[in-house]
């Protein structure tokens, strides 16, 4: 009898490890994450078409070419910012690039900082083909001096804020094989946000590009 209750204890044990093991290989297969830190290098054109004019298709270059660098952090699924933006987007990212501003026509060079959380989407039904994800994110953007494509009609750089509002879009697309190296699209865009940022409600501009991903 003694015996018989022995070896329903194990079953019972082992049954309760099993289903422990299960549940972490559920959700490490589950989570969106690959990897707590990536770095990004990005080079794009500026174009003379405002952001909706972009969306919809539309570009012709300003002369202006943007090389930027960018390091990210991926929360943790139990941050209460990640927590909090979860009904929406599968990992939150907070984010930040340095950005150098070659303008080939006007002979300027602006230096820009960007600090901004990103939201991104990762599960899509055709992820055993190709791994692909989408993001949104915001924040804030500093120039050195405002650029001319962030300037209406080439007035004075007095007349416009050096600190502006950051949106990015971005695709990426990356081989299920490895994830972790990613071929990015990104539209990279400064504005005042609808007349948040002071002075000229009209300064900004937008610079779509590719860069290269990798997370570790």
């Amino acid at each position: 009898m003694l015996i018989k209750k022995n070896e329903n204890l194990n079953s019972i044990i082992k049954l309760l490890l099993l289903s422990i093991v299960c549940s972490i290989a559920s959700a490490a297969k589950a989570s969106p994450d690959l990897g707590p830190w990536s770095v990004m290098f990005y080079r794009g054109g500026t174009a003379k078409q405002n952001f909706g004019q972009v969306i919809s298709g539309q570009y012709s270059s300003f002369g202006e070419t943007i090389y930027a660098a960018e390091i990210a952090y991926t929360l943790g699924q139990g941050s209460l910012i990640r927590l909090f933006f979860k009904p929406l987007f599968d990992t939150v990212q907070v984010a930040g690039n340095f950005a150098y501003r070659h303008d080939y026509v006007n002979h300027d060079n602006v230096k820009e900082g960007n600090l901004y959380l990103i939201g991104r989407w990762t599960r899509f039904p055709w992820e055993s083909y190709i791994s692909n994800s989408l993001a949104i994110g915001d924040g804030l953007s500093y120039d050195s001096h405002p650029p001319f494509a962030n300037r209406e009609n080439n007035q004075p750089a007095n007349n416009f804020n050096k600190l502006l509002n950051y949106l990015m879009l971005e695709a990426t697309f990356a081989l299920p094989s490895n994830p972790q190296l990613q071929l990015v699209f990104r539209m990279h865009h400064t504005c005042t946000a609808w007349g948040t940022f002071p002075k000229n409600p009209s300064a900004g501009s937008t610079n779509i590009g590719l860069g290269l991903r990798y997370y570790f």
